[in-house]
């Protein structure tokens, strides 16, 4: 999956043949991402993170949104009916049908940014890494600690201090046990 990273850093990190691939689909997501953003607040929300995937036949552009009190089915819909619209006439930097999915991020949602990370101090993430740590590349871990990029998480008995542009996925691993004791 395409994660939304910011396009300089991007550039030191990858190298080779597939790099300008990568870098065209930071760009073209930053610009879907600069025409999303008005829609989705209009409708008091706020645009939690854009993928871009390749589809068999036409490529999906999948916004998530979320709100204070948390989005509803209907915001996505109203929201995914006004970016028909707004996509149709800002459609320069899309040069090809597309599919439009609008949703909410979930309980175990994926963060695109580390900015979003500062409210869930404390919480279990599943990693992705780009480089394996220790032959490990997949990890869970706690949260200790985001300042700007730099996050450190407790995984097991050691901490790790990453840059949130090393992580290829950076998930929230809900703690279900609590979720159904809080809706008793």
């Amino acid at each position: 999956m395409v994660q939304i990273q910011p396009p300089l850093p991007v550039k030191e990190k990858l190298t080779g043949a597939l790099a300008p691939f990568f870098i065209y689909i930071v760009m073209r997501i930053e610009q879907i991402e600069n025409t999303i953003t008005p829609v989705v607040e209009s409708h008091g929300c706020i645009l939690w993170g854009v993928e871009l995937l390749r589809g068999k036949r036409r490529p999906t552009i999948r916004a998530y949104i979320d709100a204070i009190a948390g989005a509803t089915i209907e915001d996505c819909e109203k929201v995914a009916q006004d970016l028909n619209y707004e996509l149709a006439i800002n459609d320069s930097f899309i040069d090809q049908d597309y599919v439009l999915e609008v949703s909410t991020p979930g309980i175990d949602r994926k963060f695109f940014k580390a900015e979003q990370l500062g409210l869930f101090i404390a919480e279990e993430f599943t990693l992705k890494l780009r480089e394996s740590v220790d032959g490990k590349k997949t990890l869970t871990g706690k949260l200790v600690n985001v300042q700007d990029n730099e996050i450190v998480f407790n995984c097991g008995n050691e901490k790790l201090n990453l840059n949130f542009l090393d992580l290829d996925l950076c998930r929230l691993k809900p703690n279900f046990d609590e979720l159904m004791r809080v809706s008793k």
